[in-house]
């Protein structure tokens, strides 16, 4: 039976040629579904079967991918002497949807350690200039300097997303500023981290990159505005379908939003919440800085070797 494939995007989406779902009928009437995600964000796709017929599989199908490629599902025939009939269509949509955040990490400070930066939280100015709701759990921190300051991250994660597009104007002051360099970073439990305020010609990282904590520099402040500070400001979010919504309900880009949450960071041996308008020292111990890495990947760490 021939398929249909019927591919339908949105904003949240990557576009076509970056991911593609393929399908093997096997000699045992078994039929193996694969990905291929060129991009280096995790995917959530959602595989909708129109028709079905020798075969208990649900008619629509939800995976969370991360890696370059792999076997998202198999179907199975009832009748092992007959073919399975379908047909499919598929959307997807970046990152981690609905995502099991671990709530118990505990992050270390972005910036080198014994650097003390100064912590101010952001508000959401959003609904002042573009009439947008504020997001929920909204919370951003901007960290400023006298000096330049290396910038790392806050855990391991990969760059999905580099700007390095703008320059500053020191002849201004400005209370909302969006023209920023940024990296943004993914992590292993579907968190996303936002960094804005690099020097564009001092970014150090490209999509797709690992990072690591203290390990390999994002790169560098730059002076915001006349103040003559260095500031990088940082966010930290996932995304999340609105009021509940089962993932296998999930169709259009208007039923996700963005989730922010407050993170603690390692200070004087124990997790805090950072206060506003507080100077802080950045810090961590082997115990923080391990967390979530192998045996292998901490050994080559502590090298100083490269780690994949």
């Amino acid at each position: 039976m021939k398929k249909l494939i019927i591919l339908l995007f949105f904003p949240y989406l990557i576009i076509a040629q970056n991911f593609k779902i393929e399908h093997k009928v096997n000699d045992d009437k078994t039929v193996d579904f694969s990905y291929k995600n060129l991009s280096p964000n995790s995917i959530t796709v959602v595989v909708n079967f129109s028709f079905l017929e020798n075969t208990l599989s649900p008619s629509r199908v939800v995976e969370k991918v991360s890696k370059p490629e792999g076997r998202l599902f198999t179907l199975k025939p009832m009748n092992t002497e007959q073919n399975i009939g379908f047909n499919y269509s598929y959307l997807f949509f970046n990152y981690k949807i609905n995502p099991k955040i671990d709530n118990k990490f505990v992050y270390i400070l972005p910036y080198e350690k014994e650097s003390v930066m100064y912590v101010e939280e952001l508000s959401y100015l959003g609904s002042t200039y573009s009439e947008k709701e504020e997001p929920k759990g909204w919370k951003s921190y901007s960290f400023s300097s006298d000096e330049v300051q290396k910038i790392f991250s806050v855990r391991k994660g990969v760059v999905i997303d580099v700007v390095r597009d703008y320059d500053v104007d020191t002849t201004k002051t400005f209370t909302y500023y969006n023209k920023m360099n940024s990296v943004k970073i993914e992590h292993s439990d579907g968190t996303i981290a936002l960094y804005s305020g690099f020097n564009k010609n001092e970014i150090y990282v490209n999509k797709g990159d690992m990072v690591y904590p203290k390990y390999n520099a994002l790169g560098q402040t730059v002076i915001y505005d006349n103040r003559k500070k260095h500031r990088i400001n940082f966010s930290l979010y996932y995304y999340s379908t609105k009021n509940g919504l089962k993932l296998s309900s999930l169709f259009k880009n208007d039923q996700v939003e963005n989730i922010y949450i407050t993170p603690t960071f390692f200070q004087n041996n124990e997790p805090v919440e950072l206060k506003k308008d507080f100077f802080y020292e950045s810090d961590y111990n082997d115990k923080i800085l391990f967390q979530n890495l192998s045996k292998r990947q901490i050994k080559k760490y502590k090298k100083g070797n490269l780690i994949l």
